[in-house]
């Protein structure tokens, strides 16, 4: 039986995930992520920092 009050997850572990900000390797700002839709409906990840 599992013990009624633990978590099966480690919220400590996937807040510090969140919170963790990922820099870009190249210009060392913070890295933005963004759905981009193409004109063909095609849907990409597409990260943001140092392109203009």
């Amino acid at each position: 039986m599992a013990e009624k009050g633990k978590s099966k997850t480690d919220v400590i572990a996937r807040l510090d995930v969140k919170n963790r900000v990922e820099l870009c390797r190249y210009c060392g700002n913070k890295v933005d992520v963004v759905l981009a839709v193409s004109p063909n409906g095609k849907k990409r990840m597409r990260r943001l920092c140092c392109e203009d």
